[in-house]
């Protein structure tokens, strides 16, 4: 039995680089190329006929909805959606249609994604899957840009240790704190891990309505009771559960101004 040719298409680089470091332990796999573009992935694809593709949801030129509905009608690989917590992702992976694998990518999850994905090319309705699969992306697609090109996150999908994934609405995030390589979502009935950078995060979410503070802290604005001065000098924000954030000089003048703005 011949290795399944798979195909990356992620615009990060340390993505890339991550999967080529994941596919190269997984066996019955072979990574046949990559692409870090929608025109790069297109020609890419229809080039290399991988039976596989290893497919980012947001790229800097467009989206991986783009790219399927530009490949040809002979060109029908299985697809596997990467993401970090794409809400219009989400609602698709719950239909057979397509698989996804939420980043930063865990070996197992994406074994077990690729394994669905042999199965679907081996199975006697592939071809309507795959219309069925092409439908479903028209939709997204459509709804993807319906909302802009780059539209903020309001919810997030956090998976757990034993594959669970768990809903977090951003409105009911009270504050953001960096962990090392996470950062951890605090709301009034506890905390979520998230794998993700503090940057990265601030990136995806609307700036109107969330505040940094501090280099390791992210508040949401409306969660804000208090600004005020301790005596050593410093300045400390007071959430209206209690909570006490320090922040940093960097931070105090955006601090101020937003404040004022929901004045």
């Amino acid at each position: 039995m011949s290795d399944d040719r798979i195909l990356i298409v992620d615009d990060e680089p340390l993505a890339l680089r991550r999967l080529e470091i994941v596919l190269r332990d997984l066996p019955g796999v072979r990574l046949v190329g990559s692409a870090a573009s929608c025109r790069e992935a297109v020609h890419a694809i229809g080039e290399l006929r991988p039976d596989i593709v290893l497919l980012d949801i947001r790229l800097r030129d467009g989206t991986g909805f783009d790219i399927l509905e530009q490949l040809p009608p002979d060109v029908t690989p299985a697809v596997i959606f990467t993401t970090a917590f794409d809400h219009f992702a989400i609602r698709a992976f719950e239909v057979s249609a397509v698989d996804y694998v939420l980043k930063p990518i865990e070996t197992g999850r994406l074994q077990e994604a690729i394994g669905r994905a042999r199965n679907r090319l081996s199975a006697d309705g592939s071809s309507r899957e795959i219309e069925e699969m092409r439908r479903i992306i028209a939709d997204l697609r459509a709804e993807f840009h319906s909302g802009g090109p780059a539209p903020y996150e309001t919810e997030l999908w956090i998976r757990g240790v034993s594959g669970s994934l768990t809903h977090v609405a951003l409105d009911q995030v009270d504050w953001v704190s960096s962990e090392d390589d996470y950062v951890r979502l605090h709301t009034p009935s506890g905390s979520h891990l998230l794998r993700l950078s503090i940057k990265a995060l601030s990136e995806r979410i609307d700036s109107a309505k969330f505040v940094r503070v501090h280099r390791a802290a992210l508040v949401r604005v409306a969660a804000i009771a208090q600004v005020r001065q301790t005596p050593t000098g410093r300045r400390e924000v007071i959430l209206r559960d209690g909570t006490r954030i320090a922040t940093g000089r960097v931070y105090a003048r955006r601090l101020r101004e937003m404040l004022r703005e929901h004045a």
